[in-house]
């Protein structure tokens, strides 16, 4: 009885209808920090301290609903109102009102991320691509009589490339996979049969002083049939309009879908500066470069064209992006770095991160690319679950951009989301049978997500067609994986053969054939001592698979951040990393509701942990 009455005053005092209007209110304030906080550069802390205060303030909200009574005289504390004074039913209607006007903007708003951004499963079917509609861009051949405008051509022909990226109905060979044809004397017909295409584009560029000659050609691979040429003689100046027209151009003649007005607005280079663009387009080429020759002074240099770019142009938005990138990769110790300490802190790296990728944010032209600036700042934050929708979202409306795949299935392999996993390997295999790129992603996570003999018979399909440094690396420790010593040993020195011997894969097949004193004398010359941001991964591999599980873990935590998390978070997708010693990561996974599987000891250890 005494629980009902309760039940009817609380009803009657408003605090339920209260309680749900701070909730929806509280839900859409959350959403409009998420947009606005980017948007401002503020830092990361700032969304977090907003959702705890609104927890926080939640409990005096329901009290000061039980306990006071707004009033025609102002408010008053409840037990001073008479009954028969009392205005609570007036005030349950207003609250009705605004519950059922919040409620309405709430509706609108995922309608509205449903159809607009996130996009229907129609729309996601109906983005399916005609395999007619593919195209290889390959390297632009430099013919001025110096010989020194190679970055021009490279970075000219890169650029293209990234334009017709954003066309959804057109496939296009990524620049890893287009890279290894430049200087080949293979024919148009041959070239296309390799990367499997159904149009191949070639040109070149001649500078003399201020003039400038650009020459392309759309071939048709089945016959090499010319569909459309241009000759561009020019003043250097006129640059970006010949890179825009090129790529409409291209466009067009492939058919795509978009009416040419729209086409036009998305493929812009996006800065009306030609010594922005002509900065930007130096960096894109050696920032292409570098990831194919996995040069670490190759990407610092093209991070310093971008830096020149956003000087010249503040409004150009690829330029901050890219810039934002660069300290992406300096945070991911994982990957290939620079010395970082002539630069500056974590924390200073961190900062110069959310400052261009939150330019990058607001100079988006449009809605798209702002979803990919979100995504990548939601990732290094490690939202991780906003980082899987934002990255889904964005795939929706772009689902041939292999590189946004790989950055959504490293979100879902940290979040240990098997869906999302599935989803993004699926896209990967089959893309790895025309992409170079997409092979090295999915090989890089094959033998994580994959059956034990799938992937490694993956593995060495993979390596047959692209015989690259980067798979046959990783078609060895798949192998491993699967407890295929002897033809692991077959593709060491195959890589031999090929590249001078990575010392880790040496340790790692010395450990797997029980030559335990070769790994110690691979850990002694080369990664016993100062740990940097170079050596860190191997050390730490190197000592887990000696059993040195003390050693390994202060290795580690010479990149235990706690107002940088993302760096330790590279480790995340290995199974025999470890979280629980360090709190600041283990708190983002319990927010994130991670389920991670239980730490595993790596299959060719030279010595197994005691079970």
């Amino acid at each position: 009885m005494a629980g009902s009455s309760l039940f009817s005053e609380l009803k009657r005092r408003n605090v339920f209808r209260v309680g749900l209007a701070y909730l929806v209110a509280s839900w859409l304030l959350i959403q409009l920090t998420d947009v606005l906080v980017p948007m401002l550069v503020l830092p990361g802390w700032v969304s977090r301290f907003i959702f705890l205060l609104l927890v926080v303030l939640a409990i005096p909200t329901l009290i000061a609903a039980w306990a006071l009574e707004l009033t025609p005289d102002g408010i008053k504390l409840e037990k001073n109102v008479l009954r028969d004074d009392s205005t609570t039913a007036h005030t349950g209607k207003r609250l009705d009102k605004i519950i059922i006007g919040v409620l309405a903007v709430l509706v609108i708003s995922l309608l509205v991320d449903r159809v607009f951004i996130s996009g229907s499963d129609e729309a996601q079917q109906a983005n399916v691509v005609n395999v007619d509609k593919s195209i290889a861009v390959l390297p632009f051949v430099d013919l001025s009589q110096a010989q020194d405008q190679e970055w021009f051509a490279d970075g000219l022909a890169e650029e293209i490339l990234n334009a017709l990226a954003r066309t959804p109905d057109l496939l296009i060979s990524a620049r890893t996979s287009t890279f290894a044809y430049k200087g080949t004397d293979k024919s148009v017909v041959t070239i296309a049969e390799e990367l499997g295409v159904a149009h191949i584009l070639e040109g070149s560029v001649r500078r003399s002083g201020d003039r400038i000659r650009v020459t392309a050609q759309l071939i048709r691979a089945e016959d090499g049939f010319h569909i459309w040429s241009q000759n561009y003689d020019r003043d250097s100046t006129d640059i970006i309009e010949i890179q825009e027209d090129l790529a409409i151009q291209i466009a067009l003649a492939l058919e795509t879908t978009m009416d040419p007005e729209a086409l036009a607005d998305m493929l812009r280079v996006g800065t009306r500066s030609v010594v922005a663009y002509q900065a930007y387009i130096h960096g894109a080429a050696l920032r292409a470069r570098s990831l194919v020759e996995n040069d670490a002074q190759l990407m610092k240099t093209s991070y310093d064209y971008f830096e020149e770019a956003r000087v010249q142009d503040p409004d150009f938005a690829a330029a901050h992006d890219f810039a934002a990138d660069y300290w992406v990769t300096q945070l991911s110790l994982t990957s290939f770095q620079l010395d970082t300490n002539e630069f500056t802190t974590p924390a200073d790296m961190l900062r110069d991160f959310y400052e261009r990728n939150g330019l990058a944010i607001a100079k988006s032209a449009n809605d798209i690319d702002r979803l990919a600036a979100r995504a990548k700042r939601a990732h290094v934050d490690l939202r991780l679950r906003e980082a899987l929708r934002l990255f889904r979202a964005y795939l929706d409306a772009r689902p041939n951009d292999i590189i946004m795949w790989e950055n959504y299935l490293e979100v879902a392999t940290s979040a240990s989301d098997g869906a999302a996993i599935q989803e993004a390997m699926d896209v990967l295999r089959a893309a790895s049978q025309t992409r170079l790129d997409a092979a090295n992603y999915f090989m890089d996570y094959a033998y994580l997500h994959l059956d034990a003999k799938d992937a490694a018979d993956s593995a060495l399909e993979m390596m047959d067609r692209w015989p690259s440094r980067n798979i046959i690396y990783q078609t060895h420790r798949t192998l491993l994986f699967d407890y295929r010593i002897e033809e692991a040993a077959t593709v060491v020195r195959e890589y031999e053969q090929r590249y001078p011997l990575h010392p880790l894969m040496e340790a790692r097949q010395a450990c797997a054939e029980g030559r335990t004193q070769r790994v110690r004398d691979i850990y002694a010359s080369v990664y016993g001592g100062e740990i940097d941001v170079n050596t860190g991964n191997a050390n730490w591999l190197v000592l887990k698979m000696l059993g040195e599980e003390e050693e390994a873990l202060e290795v580690l935590r010479q990149f235990e951040f706690d107002d940088v998390p993302f760096i330790l978070s590279a480790w995340l997708p290995y199974p025999s990393f470890d979280p629980t010693p360090f709190p600041a990561l283990m708190a983002i996974l319990e927010r994130e509701n991670v389920e991670r599987s239980p730490t595993k000891a790596l299959p060719y250890a030279c010595s197994q942990p005691d079970q």
